[in-house]
């Protein structure tokens, strides 16, 4: 295949771009449509790989120790991602393609680890897609990052099809390396066993609790959801039980080391962290003093070593505490996204503008106050504490928007964007802070410890390794006995949160974070987010329209993927300049030029008019009119404070 079959490929996928974050769900349509316009060699593909999946089983009939598919896949599927890349998407494997690692990790487990160097031509072919994407302010991919993506999708779907076994194969942890010559995409494909059943389970008891809203759906309609949940209870004990728990634990961790380790963040790991460790809190054990006695004093490592890993470890332990209860509240509603605004706001500016520019409140105090010295060098309203005072407040009278339908549009006049893509800046710029952070205490403790012992040079992966094992240790001591009932004694609650079954089906929800790295506050909505098409049809008999407020958008769904999975942080702000940039700044301006343009700032009634002029102007949904009066009636004693 052509550089210029290359070129229609990414054309094609360009000309989709009409969202403003990409539909992951809907966008792979245009790479099947490349493998079905190629119809003799693509025919010619699938018969290849029903051949060699033959040929491995008629020899594995003949084995005392049956092999399973990583075996098969161990050897083969080099080959079948070459051959995709080459024949079908315009790539040059033979030239570009490097696998820096393949490791059976387990006889359902396999990591393959890539590099790909973009030649001049092809970074020419993907610039323009790029470009595409900075416009729409799509961040968060390079287009050779998302073409790579499908197309191992695309391979996967087509293996399972084709060899009839349950396993997945995706694409994960892609990142963009620069270097003087040219551009490189390490990236991990991984292959592992696909949970089918588990989820099928787990979303028809979501869908159980779902539909139970639903008034007008008869008791019929309920028969056969309810006992999913019995069923999932019962998978979560039999896999408990089995021998191999442990080995099955080691594995998932080290999934976590590869993806953290080639992303050189830690964000794909935080909420399986956060997980671990709030259970742990309620145990009636401490956190440290398992790591201590359990762990590090297995190794006869130096005080000040020992005391650098758990210094590493309880930076990590506090601030993933604090990105999952931001990320609790990250849930589909324009309601729930005004939730979380207000509690991000409450928590940096609750506190006032010393505890931003000196505090530890924020992860790069001095880049805030750097920042803000050098914008208000050219602000027109000049920021100070004063400043920060006004707007907490301001911000304050948004609560009354909590049962509005104008949030977005409210949003859209004061900050310039909707809530939703506002606080999908916000974590991506938290977590940009966060790793800065991290990578920065990594480089304090090393430099600490090579004091020491000037041969000891341990970095970031060294640390990441210590922190995994760190947790098969806490998890190994609370959660995993013979049974688990025993391990219920493990917690303060034994007869209630904690009861055997519901430990069970936390150890089963440890191996979930594998597909899913976020929050399990957020799975429920995710998943039926992802199935709301067929929840739709499922109820389609009975005339019921479902809200879209209850689901995640295509964009949304695909911003979770974006933000565990792939690697462009460069092109986002810190924390702190963003909070300046996005929320200071727009609001501190709206709030000065409403000062500005009204001569007795007392007089309600004429700042309530004013402001509806300005919220009202060019609305998008005129139903919203009363609803922005009485906002604007709301908030129009605020200006009494100047």
């Amino acid at each position: 295949m052509s550089s210029e079959e290359l070129k229609s490929v990414v054309d094609v996928l360009g000309e989709r771009l009409e969202e403003r974050i990409i539909n992951i769900k809907v966008k792979e349509g245009i790479f099947i449509n490349s493998l079905n316009q190629k119809g003799e060699a693509f025919e010619q593909f699938k018969k290849l790989i029903r051949k060699r999946w033959e040929q491995f089983n008629s020899k594995n009939r003949n084995n005392i120790i049956k092999k399973s598919y990583s075996t098969f896949f161990y050897n083969n599927l080099p080959y079948f991602f070459e051959n995709i890349l080459e024949t079908f998407f315009g790539l040059d494997p033979k030239k570009s393609l490097k696998m820096n690692s393949k490791e059976k990790i387990s006889s359902r487990e396999l990591i393959i680890s890539y590099q790909y160097t973009l030649s001049n031509e092809e970074e020419q072919i993907f610039a323009e897609l790029t470009k595409k994407l900075h416009q729409k302010k799509i961040y968060d991919l390079e287009s050779p990052t998302l073409y790579f993506y499908f197309i191992t999708s695309i391979l996967g779907k087509l293996l399972r099809r084709e060899l009839q076994q349950q396993f997945r194969i995706t694409l994960e942890g892609g990142i963009l390396r620069n270097n003087h010559i040219h551009r490189k995409l390490d990236f991990l494909i991984v292959v592992r066993h696909s949970k089918d059943e588990i989820y099928n389970y787990y979303y028809k008891m979501l869908s159980y609790y779902f539909f139970r809203h639903y008034n007008e759906l008869p008791e019929t309609f309920f028969e056969g959801l309810l006992e999913s949940r019995e069923r999932l209870f019962e998978i979560a004990e039999k896999e408990y039980k089995k021998p191999d728990i442990r080995e099955k634990l080691v594995n998932l961790l080290y999934y976590f080391y590869r993806k953290c380790s080639i992303l050189q963040n830690f964000c794909p790991m935080l909420d399986f962290l956060n997980f671990v460790c709030s259970r742990v809190e309620d145990s009636t054990f401490s956190k440290i003093e398992i790591i201590k006695n359990n762990y590090l004093a297995n190794f006869s490592y130096s005080v000040e070593k020992k005391e650098s890993l758990l210094d590493v470890f309880k930076f990590l332990d506090r601030w993933s505490t604090l990105s999952s209860t931001f990320l609790a509240n990250n849930l589909p509603s324009p309601q729930s996204q005004l939730n979380l605004f207000l509690l991000y706001k409450k928590y940096y500016f609750g506190s006032g503008l010393e505890s931003l520019e000196v505090g530890d409140i924020l992860f790069h105090p001095t880049i805030f106050r750097d920042r803000l010295n050098e914008k208000n060098k050219s602000l027109e309203y000049d920021i100070n504490a004063n400043s920060i005072k006004y707007i907490n407040s301001f911000l304050d009278n948004f609560s009354t928007l909590s049962k509005s339908e104008s949030i977005n549009q409210i949003f859209k006049k004061i900050l310039k964007k909707k809530i939703s893509d506002l606080n999908y800046e916000f974590f991506t710029s938290f977590y940009r802070s966060l790793n800065e952070k991290t990578h920065s205490l990594i480089e304090k403790q090393n430099l600490k410890i090579s004091k020491i012992d000037p041969n000891e040079n341990v970095g970031y992966d060294y640390f990441i390794d210590h922190i995994c094992r760190m947790l098969y240790v806490l998890i190994d001591k609370i959660f995993l006995c013979e049974n688990p009932e025993d391990a219920s004694k493990n917690f303060i609650d034994p007869r209630g949160r904690y009861i055997g079954r519901n430990i069970a089906l936390r150890v089963l929800e440890l191996f979930i974070f594998q597909d899913i790295n976020f929050s399990d506050d957020l799975w429920p909505d995710f998943i039926l987010s992802w199935n709301k098409e067929n929840l739709m049809e499922k109820i389609k008999p009975y005339n019921i329209k479902l809200s879209k407020k209850d689901f995640y958008d295509g964009n949304e769904l695909t911003r979770f993927l974006l933000t565990y999975s792939f690697q462009s942080v460069s092109y986002h702000l810190y924390l702190e300049e963003w909070l300046i940039e996005d929320v200071i700044i727009p609001i501190n301006n709206f709030i000065m030029s409403i000062k500005n343009s009204i001569k007795d700032i007392t007089e309600e009634i004429e700042v309530s008019n004013y402001l509806c002029q300005i919220l009202l102007k060019d609305l998008e949904k005129p139903d919203s009119i009363e609803e922005i009066k009485v906002f604007c009636k709301n908030i129009a004693d605020f200006w009494r404070a100047f």
